[in-house]
C-alpha cells in the first residue's frame, strides 16, 4: 500500500469504518512509514481537541431548569382507566376484602344469566298476514308533449309501463 492510498484511508481507519482487511494493511503501513504516522497522530490530535471542545461547552451549559421546563410542557399524563382497575385489584392490602365480594357477585350474575336464558317460553303461533291480492294494472293510452325528450314503453307480458322523461334539451334548441 503506498502512502498516498494510506492518505485518503487515514479518516477511515481512525473512525473504524474499513474493512478488517484494510485495517490491518493501514496499521501495518503505519508502522513502517514515519509520514503516515504522523498523520495519524495529527487525526488523533484534533479530536482529541475537539472532545475537550465539546466537554467544555456542556459544562457550560446550566441544565437545573431543563428538566421543570420539560415537565411544564409535557403535562400530567392520566393513567388509562383499565391500568387503574388492574392496579387497584392486584393492590396487597385489597386483595381478599375486593376480591371475595366481586368473585361473588360474577357468580350471582352468571347464575341469574343462566337461568334467564334457559328458561322456555311458550309463544303464541302468529298465522302469517294473508295478503290480498290486487291487480294494479294501469295503461296510457296517449300522451302529447312538445319535447322530444318523452318516450313511453309498454310491455304487456311482464304489464310493465316505463315512462320516460328526459331533462336535456336538444343540441341549439330553446327550452319551450
Amino acid at each position: 500500500m503506498t502512502c498516498r492510498d494510506v492518505s485518503n484511508l487515514l479518516p477511515l481507519f481512525f473512525d473504524g469504518e474499513l474493512d478488517p482487511r484494510q485495517m490491518r494493511a493501514v496499521a501495518l503501513h503505519g508502522t513502517r512509514c514515519g509520514a503516515c504516522e504522523g498523520e495519524l497522530r495529527q487525526l488523533e490530535r484534533v479530536q482529541e481537541l475537539v472532545s475537550v471542545s465539546i466537554a467544555a461547552s456542556v459544562d457550560e451549559i446550566d441544565l437545573n431548569t431543563f428538566w421543570p421546563a420539560i415537565e411544564r410542557q409535557i403535562g400530567t399524563t392520566g393513567m388509562p382507566w383499565w391500568k387503574r382497575v388492574r392496579d387497584w385489584w392486584t393492590e396487597e392490602e385489597r386483595r381478599w376484602a375486593v376480591r371475595i365480594p366481586a368473585y361473588a357477585a360474577m357468580a350471582a350474575l352468571a347464575l341469574f344469566a343462566v337461568f334467564f336464558f334457559t328458561r322456555t317460553h311458550s309463544a303464541p303461533t302468529l298465522e302469517p298476514p294473508q295478503i290480498a291480492a290486487n291487480d294494479n294494472a294501469a295503461s296510457i293510452e296517449t300522451l302529447d308533449s312538445d319535447v322530444d325528450s318523452v318516450a313511453v314503453l309498454s310491455d304487456p307480458e311482464t304489464r310493465t309501463t316505463v315512462l320516460w322523461v328526459s331533462e336535456d334539451t336538444p343540441v341549439g334548441g330553446d327550452v319551450p
